[in-house]
């Protein structure tokens, strides 16, 4: 007597297994976006502070 197995049953290896690669690529995603927008700012800053001083040659 073979019982067919209920696809609406939750197994949290198959879940795990799924959804995983899925969380990391956004992990890697959102970190390498995250570090993209800080470089941004980051240099942006920098190009404030010392735009002033441009003209005199430092």
């Amino acid at each position: 007597m073979n019982e067919k197995k209920n696809h609406l049953e939750y197994d949290p290896q198959e879940m795990l297994r799924a959804g995983l690669p899925v969380f990391l690529a956004l992990f890697v995603f959102l970190a390498s976006a995250s570090y993209i927008v800080y470089r941004m700012v980051s240099s942006y800053n920098y190009n404030t502070r010392w735009k002033d001083y441009d003209e005199c040659g430092i």
